[in-house]
């Protein structure tokens, strides 16, 4: 499917929520540099942090030769009721195809959907990687303070790189079922998608520009 192009080609048009929000992708830098840095700022409706740092990366010019696109929200209809997860209750971040199994119930903690990419939002951020082909990706969560330890060599290097610009420690998390950046590393190998787990509460102006900083440095790391 061809993504929709808004806003004189700065913005794409991934796809809607449950709810019928539109979720949106805005770039910064030249559409034609040579390297790309997707930015999520929240994938669980109930850990918005991340949103501070989209916003000074709005604001901000990328390094020449850079494009960053930005999504500020995968899961609207969640952060508007205070939900970890979407309106049908399902945790997005177990919902993508790799390593996908069924478990529990609707509204569950880790409820994972009825099938893997069964949510419109999962499909959106699917699409939406499938097009831009992002050398980097991050996804923005809370509470843990911390960057998750990718498994991969050159993905582990630019995590490390991220880590010391922040100040944050780094940690090898679960192998978990059906994530966003599970997915990524699965479908396209040769490219780096971690997860940054902020603190817990809303990042003061400082942080967020410093983690603006270190998501601008990543295409650099590797």
């Amino acid at each position: 499917m061809r993504l929709a192009v808004l806003a004189a080609a700065a913005t794409i048009l991934a796809g809607h929520s449950v709810r019928d929000t539109p979720i949106n992708a805005v770039r910064t830098g030249d559409a034609q540099a040579p390297r790309t840095v997707l930015v999520v700022g929240e994938i669980h409706g109930n850990e918005t942090a991340g949103r501070a740092v989209v916003r000074v990366l709005r604001g901000t010019a990328p390094p020449q030769g850079v494009q960053v696109w930005t999504v500020a929200s995968l899961n609207p209809d969640g952060e508007r009721a205070g939900t970890r997860q979407n309106a049908r209750g399902v945790d997005l971040n177990r919902n993508f195809p790799t390593r996908w199994l069924p478990n529990g119930r609707p509204g569950d903690l880790f409820y994972p959907g009825p099938r893997a990419a069964s949510e419109p939002e999962t499909r959106a951020l699917m699409r939406l990687v499938n097009t831009l082909h992002p050398d980097v990706t991050i996804h923005y969560h809370q509470a843990m303070n911390l960057v998750a330890l990718p498994r991969q060599r050159k993905s582990r290097m630019i995590a490390r790189a991220y880590a010391r610009r922040t100040s944050m420690r780094l940690a090898r998390l679960p192998n978990y079922r059906g994530t966003a950046s599970g997915w990524q590393t699965a479908t396209q190998p040769s490219a780096t998608a971690f997860v940054v787990e902020l603190p817990a509460g809303r990042l003061t102006p400082a942080q967020a520009r410093r983690h603006a900083r270190a998501a601008l440095a990543t295409v650099q790391a590797g």
